[in-house]
């Protein structure tokens, strides 16, 4: 972990950002006294939750799944909708 003072920090601030988003975690100090930590944010969120047993894994893909079936004509229902709003 490296240390950067707020000048330095104003001073070179895409560089400090690119160090840290490539997963260098580097701590601001404002007169040699640490006040912010910066570091890469972490995308992977499923599989943190899934690593933390928040989540469970897919059983299959979601191609897989059958198409959802329309029991009812749209023209109909939407007609019933509007006639029942209407009264």
């Amino acid at each position: 972990m490296s240390e950067v003072g707020i000048r330095e920090l104003k001073q070179n601030a895409s560089s400090v950002v690119r160090r840290a988003a490539a997963g260098e975690e580097i701590t601001v100090t404002d007169r040699g006294r640490p006040v912010a930590r910066l570091s890469a944010i972490d995308h992977g969120g499923v599989r943190g939750l899934l690593a933390a047993d928040r989540a469970r894994p897919p059983i299959r893909a979601l191609s897989d799944l059958p198409a959802p079936t329309i029991a009812a004509d749209v023209s109909s229902v939407l007609r019933q909708m509007r006639d029942e709003e209407r009264y």
